[in-house]
């Protein structure tokens, strides 16, 4: 019973919404648009599809002769989708949950349900037109490459559809992450590497981000649709004005506002501070480092194969030996109060420009042992995702041992990830398993705002 009401009510919101567009749509017509230029404009555009006509039967014989090899090409769409998605997933969810569905779901209507409804709207309507689409090819195309297209279209835009939807309230480091791991699994397909393993990796990728526990930024998400849903580009066009959410969700936008804020900010202070620490610790910071860069440069020039151990041995010497200086952090701040993000954010930021020496040394004997250069990009691209992520894991670790909290440390987690990171040496392929391995590691670690030393 719930459900149909819920049901009806959606189905009438949806109604009560499509009929303003229309009056909104009809008073710009009327008030900006010609009958003239529009009687003119039709017949331009039946001119139009008399040429289009007889442009498609001239290109139809060729159409039938390749339309073997044009339906292998379909194969590549889960890909292509895939990548859109993730890169999309900064400013678009894919699906459009305004604030009357948010309005609704706090009267006795399941939000889920609700959003199922949404779901469900979208694949129908996309299927409703591939099988319009199916049923017009299939006049001058062989059947079977007409339906493969359109399986492999609708497969590829649902898995996309949750997958933005998943994506888009998780982090930029995990969008980042997976803009790099389906923009190379897109790269592999065109390669010789059987599609069959491309397509594991690419469900489990899909699965990897399913079974994850969403949380929802009910916030952004509302704002983002709103503009989307009554940003109205024709009636934008012709009335000049354009409504777009209050703040823009984009990797530039994103950087802009953390870049403005660099003088007012805390995150300057803290950063001082710990660069003044940085300098009184000079010394053990460049024997550590030193000692890091010839564990990658002299041993693997005796036996090559040893990269592969030396490589997680390097990085993870330099992990610990940068917890353990952040295990000093009461004594840097002193009687300062302490915020928990600020100073690991501020750690961060010098613990990584500390670590360029490390890449550095590792590009050079990869090159002195003549990697290809396409494996080099992809084991520097593996090894940043993991030092990034894994460096401040253990920094936050540190935080809360110094806070006495309990936490689960998922060390199993840590010891696959160096193994990946040792099989990506042996074999610049294994180095995709780390951006899967990412995905699955929890972000964040509970803190509390804000601790008087």
């Amino acid at each position: 019973m719930l459900h149909t009401s819920t049901l009806h009510v959606y189905r009438w919101l949806r109604r009560k919404r499509r009929k303003k567009k229309i009056d909104l749509y009809k008073r710009a017509y009327h008030m900006v648009i010609d009958p003239v230029i529009v009687f003119y404009g039709g017949l331009f555009v039946i001119f139009c599809l008399f040429m289009g006509y007889d442009t498609l039967q001239n290109i139809v014989p060729v159409l039938q002769i390749r339309a073997s090899p044009l339906t292998e090409k379909a194969l590549y769409l889960p890909f292509i989708f895939i990548f859109i998605a993730a890169v999309g997933s900064y400013t678009d969810p894919g699906i459009r949950f305004t604030s009357s569905e948010l309005q609704l779901s706090l009267l006795p209507h399941p939000r889920k349900l609700l959003l199922s409804y949404l779901f469900f709207e979208r694949i129908v309507i996309h299927t409703f037109m591939v099988i319009l689409l199916i049923i017009i090819a299939v006049s001058f195309l062989p059947l079977a490459s007409v339906l493969i297209w359109g399986m492999s279209y609708i497969g590829s835009f649902i898995a996309s559809l949750f997958f933005r939807w998943r994506l888009f309230s998780k982090s930029l480091f995990h969008k980042t992450a997976a803009c790099v791991w389906t923009g190379s699994l897109l790269a592999l397909s065109f390669t010789r590497i059987p599609l069959f393993l491309l397509f594991i990796l690419f469900i489990v990728t899909v699965m990897v981000l399913l079974v994850q526990k969403n949380e929802v930024n009910w916030g952004k998400v509302v704002e983002v649709n709103d503009a989307r849903v009554w940003n109205m580009m024709i009636i934008g066009q012709m009335t000049n004005v354009h409504i777009k959410p209050k703040e823009k969700y984009g990797v530039t936008q994103i950087l802009r506002r953390r870049k403005k804020d660099r003088f007012v900010s805390a995150q300057k202070l803290y950063e001082r501070i710990w660069i003044g620490y940085f300098l009184r610790s000079a010394e053990y910071l460049w024997k550590t480092i030193l000692t890091v860069c010839l564990i990658l440069l002299i041993i693997p020039i005796k036996v090559d194969w040893m990269l592969i151990v030396t490589l997680p041995i390097a990085v993870g010497v330099y992990h610990e030996v940068a917890g353990g200086l952040f295990l000093d952090v009461e004594n840097v701040f002193h009687s300062l109060p302490v915020d928990d993000k600020v100073s690991i954010s501020s750690y961060l930021k010098g613990a990584y420009l500390a670590a360029l020496p490390l890449l550095i040394s590792f590009i050079s004997i990869q090159w002195i042992l003549g990697e290809a250069w396409i494996g080099i990009v992809i084991q520097i691209i593996g090894l940043v995702l993991w030092m990034y992520r894994d460096l401040e894991r253990v920094i936050q670790e540190r935080w809360l041992t110094v806070q006495k909290e309990k936490f689960y440390s998922e060390g199993w987690k840590r010891f696959a990830g160096f193994i990946a990171l040792g099989a990506g040496v042996f074999h610049p392929l294994c180095m995709f398993l780390i951006p899967l391995l990412l995905l699955t590691t929890r972000r964040k670690l509970p803190f509390n705002k804000v601790k008087s030393s």
